[in-house]
């Protein structure tokens, strides 16, 4: 009897094993037709065809993340798309962008998001941009996202509840580029939530931060571990009279902050940079 339960123990162990290798298989697979269409978006010069290409990036995509354990999967090798994972390791944000002839983009991506030990689901993120009026003071969803390509997630917690604070880059047209600070957490259902009125000490208070500037220059904003600050270049009109246009507006040389106290997002002003180690993204 023991014998016979030491075979079937060996023989499920073995079948287990053949079933994670043929997975690991299969996204590998998924890997390289990725690879190969987003090598045919970069040549291809048409929109219409950009759009068709994209669409299949983006069913590879979903046959890809409904592999069980496509959480873990490190598409090392895939390029031009953008993959961040949170400290908790609860999360990872997928996100590219798809540009169009008139120098504007669009913004494609998913949601990975581990619920519990065992279970995990995963969101496509859908641009709304366009669309979405006011959008520093909205509260969003995946469906209707404010598009962005995202590098770093910074996790906090506020009254039992785990915050991601997303910094992201807009290329948004040929006149201007785009910063974003979002927030992200999830609701009782499990589902993701852009947005939340936690940056108080600006009027309105605002449920996401975006910053506008001239599109052939660059901003800073990046995140200071050690002292658990968002750093940002101050962004002002070349001229008093151009307030507002912000196809002229650009760093100036001086920075401000923003530090999670409280539940919140407070606000420092003229921070001197030399304290803090920061990369210029």
């Amino acid at each position: 009897m023991k014998k016979t339960f030491l075979i079937i123990l060996i023989f499920l162990s073995f079948f287990s094993s053949k079933i994670i290798a043929n997975e690991d298989d299969h996204l590998k697979q998924l890997e390289d037709s990725l690879n190969l269409y987003f090598s045919m978006l970069l040549k291809e010069n048409t929109d219409e065809n950009k759009i068709k290409i994209n669409n299949r990036i983006v069913s590879l995509f979903k046959e890809a993340l409904k592999q069980k354990d496509s959480f873990y999967y490190p598409f090392f090798n895939l390029k031009n798309v953008g993959f961040i994972r949170s400290d908790d390791y609860k999360l990872r944000i997928i996100t590219w962008n798809l540009p169009y002839s008139d120098r504007t983009h669009k913004y494609f991506g998913f949601i990975q998001y581990k619920r519990n030990k065992k279970d995990y689901v995963f969101y496509e993120l859908k641009d709304r941009s366009e669309e979405i009026k006011n959008p520093e003071l909205v509260i969003l969803s995946s469906s209707n996202w404010y598009g962005a390509l995202y590098y770093k997630i910074i996790t906090t917690k506020s009254k039992g509840r785990d915050y991601y604070t997303l910094l992201g880059a807009d290329l948004n047209n040929l006149l201007t580029k785009k910063k974003v600070i979002d927030i992200l957490y999830f609701d009782k259902n499990d589902l993701p939530v852009f947005g939340d009125k936690v940056f108080k000490n600006r009027v309105p208070p605002v449920a996401r931060v975006i910053f506008e500037f001239n599109g052939q220059t660059n901003m800073t904003l990046a995140y200071d571990d050690e002292k658990e600050m968002i750093v940002f270049d101050h962004l002002s009109p070349s001229k008093p009279s151009l307030t507002g246009q912000f196809e002229f507006y650009g760093p100036d040389f001086s920075y401000d902050g923003l530090k999670f106290e409280r539940g919140i997002w407070n606000s420092y002003t003229d921070i001197d940079v030399r304290d803090y180690s920061i990369d210029a993204f």
